[in-house]
């Protein structure tokens, strides 16, 4: 993105419907009781906190973290580097959460209804799992995705991407920002959906694959609407309809896949913060009281509604909740769908 996108309004800082029935353990391992500010230790944190971003910087999960945790480290007084670690489907990143120390000085982004709730059923030797590797911290918001194309690109709606796909077998191409990633995986399921057959071609940066939609060298990709809005209002990408269960407040007049004839398509991301399992409780207590102040602010909130991102603090417990209910939903959809990932 270029400097005047949404990387360039941060400062400098060191670097709805998914509630499963849980089985008794694991709600007995994510378990809270409402956090409060007597429940935080007396010395934490007395040195630099890391937050790994599973993905490159830029992305929407990279510039939330950014956000709440400047918020959060003027707050502890210490200073937050944010960790890049993208790769494979960001299990690279995540990867490196589940062997960190669990003392609270390593945390993590994810989205419990994509990504981390995917990848057991994408890599079967993945070295952990989203269910007992890691201890959620915080949900911070959602955001709706979308799926656009370029201003050149022939089809001017939803309807007609399809009869194009559907005369041109294997021609149509969408994008990702890698395999196993959201964006590849969301494809995946459009396609099925609707009946054609299109190609997926990886990225590794955001800024690259926005550009190559831009210029027509892809088809079209289904994003975060955080990821694209700005293109979107600048006329430089062309919007077909939004994937999830409703009109998204920042594109009003753009219908759902399902308004346009194609069925239920939800696909809407969520943000949450994990910390490696075994981490203290009185550790969690502190920063979720930090992250929900952050939260509350009406700048931070503001900075997030730029990026597309609905602000909304969720307890532990709801995010372990939507966790359990998508792992279960993305092993059922690989199976039947037979996704697979090139090269596992």
């Amino acid at each position: 993105m270029s400097g005047a996108g949404p990387a360039g309004m941060l400062q400098s800082f060191r670097t709805r419907r998914e509630l499963a029935t849980c089985g008794p353990a694991l709600l007995v391992l994510f378990a809270t009781s409402i956090p409060t500010r007597a429940q935080e230790p007396e010395h934490y944190p007395t040195r630099p906190i890391r937050v790994i971003v599973p993905f490159a910087a830029a992305g929407v999960q990279d510039l939330v973290s950014r956000i709440i945790f400047e918020k959060v480290s003027g707050a502890l007084g210490q200073s937050v580097v944010i960790d890049n670690r993208a790769g494979a489907g960001g299990t690279l990143g995540l990867t490196a959460l589940a062997q960190s120390a669990p003392d609270g000085y390593t945390l993590g982004v994810g989205d419990p209804r994509g990504s981390l709730a995917a990848a057991p059923s994408l890599y079967p030797r993945l070295p952990y799992d989203p269910l007992t590797s890691f201890v959620p911290v915080a949900l911070l918001g959602t955001s709706g995705a979308v799926l656009s194309v370029g201003t050149t690109f022939p089809a001017k709606t939803l309807g007609g991407l399809v009869v194009l796909a559907k005369k041109s077998p294997g021609e149509i191409t969408f994008g990702s920002t890698g395999n196993g990633t959201p964006g590849h995986l969301n494809g995946e399921m459009f396609k099925r959906l609707v009946g054609i057959d299109v190609m997926h071609v990886p990225y590794r940066v955001v800024s690259q694959a926005i550009t190559d939609l831009m210029t027509g060298r892809i088809s079209f990709w289904i994003s975060p609407i955080a990821t694209v809005l700005q293109q979107l209002h600048e006329g430089q990408l062309r919007a077909l309809a939004v994937a999830g269960d409703s009109r998204a407040p920042e594109l009003p007049d753009l219908p759902t896949v399902r308004e346009a004839g194609f069925g239920e398509f939800d696909v809407s991301t969520a943000y949450a913060f994990f910390a490696p399992a075994g981490t203290p409780k009185p550790v969690l207590t502190t920063l979720y009281v930090h992250i929900k102040d952050a939260l509350d602010a009406p700048d931070v909130q503001e900075r997030l509604r730029k990026l597309g991102v609905h602000p909304e603090i969720g307890r532990p417990e709801r995010v372990a909740e939507i966790l359990a209910a998508k792992v279960a939903q993305w092993r059922s959809l690989v199976r039947e769908a037979g996704i697979q990932i090139e090269g596992r």
